[in-house]
């Protein structure tokens, strides 16, 4: 110790040997802290959290799209030769910071004799939003095209996406764990909701194995959609069945039809015993546009138990069924499911059926009603009854509120300003699903498979 310091000071051999030791030790523990933190699905982050939920998820963490676009290449002349463009062809952009982004051609292009350009869809190198670029940001290509001086985007490019970040891949893991297997009904239902076209999902365990699968599809009934069932094949366990909707059974020589309707589908036919010799027999079912018409069954020799066979509805592919009607029985003795759904066989999915509610109104306007008042009333009841969603009552209070006041998803409880120029409501009524509301208290319910959507809004104005 040197003369006048004591063994506290900052100077001390002593002091300086505790620090040393302390910074080390700090050092360790948050090593440790952080190798725990990394091996912690709850904490771990980035590649850490890949690693930690790969043995569940196989397919691992979902990456982002790649921006798309097309490049146009241009000439100084008109090309005097074909001019080549492979596909891989690599440009680039730099933007205001300096940097430098590159993207890469998707298909085989060229310059033909006499013309000066050529479009080519392209796509960023990166996945990610940093090659959502704007108009005329391209320059060039990166290796040199004999003929081409330069490159230029006059669309901006889109599409560009970024990774599953840390907590939407966490929620994925911790919905894939509760169950053995496949998904679970809440890692299907996001799954389905993850389509572009589909707006809503519900999804129902019937037992035995039977699920239904509910779909709120915009591209309808016309085609089977190749995404959804894709998607019922990846996410439903081995021995579940998306078995669509029961409209009719048969047991031997008994046939019970069904109270239950659909939207619109195909038939299908599921034999609950080993269809030894084959059979043959008929129905009737009802067809969107409510016309009756006959359609036919035959299942091959030697079908098993819970085989699908698709119906022919009416010698018409395009046909499709809401309610069996009555069936013929087996002439072979033998019992079966009557399915309506859309889909492939073991992963049938039904849409929701539209409910129409119309509006009729009478009222007495004041003398300075706000300009457009009764087409702004009709705005309101059309954009709050198409926003319902599968399975929603309608309330007469609800419909009485957005009478009054202008419907705004935005604001609080949905109501927005308010609607001037509205004297007295005489008559208010609402009409759909064969039930109509006309006083507080009353409502129009659903069923677990209907959905409400706006019809048509009469709104007479009296005079006096």
């Amino acid at each position: 110790m040197l003369p006048g310091q004591k063994s506290g000071d900052k100077l001390t051999l002593h002091y300086l040997a505790n620090l040393t030791v302390a910074a080390e030790l700090k050092d360790c523990y948050q090593q440790l802290e952080d190798g725990i933190a990394d091996i912690d699905v709850l904490k771990a982050a980035g590649s850490k959290l890949d690693a930690i939920v790969s043995h569940v998820l196989i397919e691992g963490r979902m990456l982002g799209d790649y921006a798309t676009g097309t490049a146009v290449f241009r000439t100084a002349y008109p090309a005097t030769s074909i001019i080549t463009i492979p596909a891989g062809t690599k440009t680039y952009a730099i933007l205001e910071d300096g940097t430098k982004l590159y993207f890469i051609t998707t298909e085989a292009s060229s310059i033909a004799i006499g013309a000066s350009q050529a479009s080519v869809a392209s796509r960023a190198v990166i996945r990610g939003t940093s090659g959502n670029i704007g108009p005329y940001t391209l320059l060039n290509t990166v290796a040199r095209i004999t003929g081409i001086v330069s490159v230029e985007n006059p669309l901006a490019f889109s599409g560009g996406t970024v990774d599953e970040a840390d907590d939407e891949l966490r929620e994925r893991y911790f919905d894939a764990v509760q169950a053995p297997g496949k998904a679970t009904i809440t890692m299907l239902e996001r799954a389905l909701n993850d389509i572009s076209t589909v707006a809503e999902v519900k999804v129902w365990n019937y037992g035995s194995g039977d699920m239904g699968v509910l779909v709120d599809h915009s591209e309808g009934v016309a085609a089977v959609s190749a995404e959804i069932v894709s998607c019922l094949k990846t996410n439903i366990a081995a021995g579940a069945v998306a078995r669509g909707e029961i409209g009719a059974t048969v047991d031997a020589g008994e046939v019970v039809i069904l109270e239950d309707d659909v939207y619109g589908g195909m038939v299908w036919v599921r034999p609950r015993n080993f269809v030894k010799l084959g059979d043959f027999f008929t129905f009737t079912y009802r067809d969107m546009a409510n016309q009756v018409l006959t359609g036919t069954i035959t299942i091959p020799p030697a079908t098993h138990r819970g085989a699908m066979v698709r119906a022919v509805l009416n010698d018409d592919d395009d046909s499709r069924a809401k309610k069996i009607l009555a069936v013929s029985s087996s002439s072979g003795g033998n019992s079966y499911d009557i399915l309506l759904g859309m889909g492939e066989p073991q992963y049938l999915y039904n849409l929701p059926e539209l409910i129409t509610v119309n509006i009729n109104a009478q009222i007495y306007l004041t003398e300075t009603p706000e300009a457009d008042l009764v087409e702004n009333i009709k705005a309101s009841l059309t954009a709050f009854l198409g926003a319902f969603k599968n399975a929603e009552s309608l309330q007469y209070s609800d419909i009485l509120r957005f009478f009054q006041n202008y419907y705004d998803a935005t604001a609080d409880e949905n109501v927005g300003r308010t609607l001037v120029g509205i004297d007295e409501i005489v008559q208010l009524t609402a009409l759909g699903g064969g039930q109509s509301a006309y006083r507080i208290g009353d409502r129009i319910t659903v069923e677990e498979d209907w959905r409400i959507e706006a019809g048509t809004m009469n709104i007479t104005v009296l005079e006096g």
